[in-house]
């Protein structure tokens, strides 16, 4: 039996394909069954309709790197990522190993994505099975949409997060079979090459190639790190690491990919994997500025992730503020580009483009409602100030699959 119709009268603003931006002013948004049945000027209406006039709708937005083990520690400083990680990160991720722990950090993860506008996260949990039962079991009862992968480490970790190469495969693969559904399914996730051993990537590789699974991990983030992983692996290059096992592929979202030389960019985009760039962490822990020029050139897909808990907050239009900001030469960033990072760029590199990322109809029904400032008149230039002056535009109502969420 069908739901029943919703339409929604508002002002539209979302990206196209190519990167550009369509605006369509005083339109319906009909939706049903969790679809966007159709869009039309309000003039060609006929029937009831909610009123957001005074707003803007855009789609929800997607965050392409974070840890949903790490939501209580944002704003815990340090000098460099790695001593960060020890000092802050990895105590935090051990308390994820009570199951009744890592489903009250879940559900207050997944409430603060939804006050955000956040319609799909792709997540690592701590390295415990049960962290990743939580994250997957809290996403389905609060029908969130979430790629989900339990951190593995099985090597040059702390001893109370390391496990078993065994222990690290099997328990992924089991959550591989079992969570398959595109909007809520499992990603294969060693941490970075640091804390994984040699058989381990080799397997993770093989199985995600065998089996079309999406991997995701960290990749020249800190000079330290680099230096460690060239020595630990007697290799030319980081990205070499991953290259060598087989977990390259255009299933492959690289978080951070700061420092890399033109070998390297070549690498990754020979490959078809993407890049999740992670702007405020990159600027918190002092990493690095991401080559953004560089990449563009290269034509390697990349989009924008939170990365709780070194980046600070789970507003993605925050994010894509401080990719604009963070960039230490003239380059500009505009706000069609800032909202395409954050929604179809991702859901592309996802596989997810012909349902989420846009409003369009026959999509799925993720939109959000942010009302206009008075001051401002609807226009192609308010998103602008949207991305650039954020708090000033109050987030009225968000949809995730036409179900309203506020």
């Amino acid at each position: 039996m069908a739901k029943r119709l919703t339409s929604y009268r508002s002002n539209i603003i979302t990206p196209t394909k190519d990167g550009g931006l369509l605006t369509l002013e005083d339109h319906i948004i009909s939706v049903q069954d969790g679809k966007i049945l159709s869009i039309h000027p309000f003039t060609r209406h006929d029937g009831d309709w909610q009123d957001y006039r005074d707003s803007i709708a855009l789609p929800g937005f997607i965050d392409l790197h974070t840890h949903i083990s790490q939501f209580h520690i944002r704003g815990a400083h340090e000098t460099a990522l790695l001593p960060w990680l020890e000092n802050h990160i990895f105590p935090a991720e051990k308390l994820c190993e009570n199951y009744d722990y890592a489903r009250n950090i879940s559900t207050l993860f997944f409430e603060d994505t939804i006050k955000k506008a956040t319609s799909f996260c792709v997540i690592y949990t701590a390295p415990f099975r049960e962290a990743a039962d939580a994250a997957f079991e809290v996403a389905s009862e609060m029908k969130v949409k979430a790629k989900i992968g339990m951190s593995l480490m099985d090597n040059n970790s702390p001893e109370y997060l390391t496990h078993s190469t065994d222990y690290a495969l099997s328990n992924s693969i089991e959550l591989d079979e079992k969570w398959r559904d595109p909007t809520l399914g499992h990603i294969f996730s060693p941490r970075f090459a640091l804390s994984c051993s040699a058989e381990l990537m080799r397997q993770i590789g093989k199985y995600a190639q065998d089996n079309d699974s999406f991997i995701q991990t960290h990749l020249s983030e800190n000079h330290d790190e680099i230096r460690q992983v060239i020595k630990a692996f007697d290799t030319n290059s980081y990205t070499e690491v991953y290259e060598s096992f087989g977990m390259l592929t255009k299933k492959t979202i690289l978080g951070h990919a700061i420092h890399l030389s033109d070998e390297e960019l070549d690498i990754i985009k020979q490959s078809g994997a993407s890049i999740a760039h992670c702007p405020d962490s990159n600027f918190f822990l002092k990493s690095g500025v991401f080559p953004y020029k560089r990449v563009k050139d290269k034509a390697i897909p990349f989009a924008l992730g939170s990365d709780i808990a070194a980046g600070t907050c789970l507003f993605m239009p925050y994010h894509a503020k401080m990719m604009n900001y963070t960039q230490d030469d003239s380059t500009l960033i505009s706000a069609e580009e800032m909202l395409y990072r954050i929604t179809l760029k991702s859901a592309e590199i996802l596989n997810l483009d012909e349902r989420i990322g846009s409003l369009e109809s026959g999509k799925d029904a993720d939109i959000s409602f942010f009302k206009l400032p008075q001051e401002l008149d609807f226009s192609a230039q308010a998103l602008s100030p949207f991305f650039f002056t954020n708090d000033i535009f109050e987030l009225k109502q968000f949809l995730i699959d036409g179900n309203e969420r506020l």
